[in-house]
């Protein structure tokens, strides 16, 4: 699992008129998944369905759900982290600035990567869910 750019995943997202940030929801979701070795929320293609079907109502829930996993992939690890992520994302969400909250969830999950690479750490990344 790599790093992702949180600057060029904004700017792909803005050039494509939110294609970008779809696909950019999907592998947020299989990786977090992935980080804490156990599904949160519904997989990845999934939880793209359930926004287009609910009209975006979902990615709500979603956003909270990522909080939660991101706190428990963080503590799990015995990092520092803030249990009310999942509400910071949802009121940015609220105000139109989802793609703030899809920025910090990647800061998240880029954070735990780093923490692996220097720990050494082979925690639950070797659950696959990309079947």
């Amino acid at each position: 699992m790599e790093k992702r750019s949180i600057g060029l995943a904004i700017v792909f997202t803005l050039i494509t008129c939110g294609i970008y940030g779809i696909y950019w929801m999907y592998k947020m979701t299989e990786e977090a998944h992935c980080l804490l070795g156990r599904q949160t929320t519904a997989s990845g293609g999934m939880v793209i369905l359930y926004t287009l079907l609910t009209c975006g109502i979902y990615s709500f829930y979603w956003l909270y759900k990522m909080g939660e996993t991101m706190t428990e992939a963080k503590t799990m690890r015995g990092m520092h982290a803030d249990n009310n992520s999942g509400l910071l994302y949802i009121v940015l969400a609220v105000f139109a600035l989802g793609i703030v909250s899809y920025a910090l969830i990647q800061s998240s999950i880029n954070d735990v990567i780093d923490f692996d690479a220097q720990n050494g750490s082979q925690l639950p990344q070797q659950m696959n869910f990309d079947a």
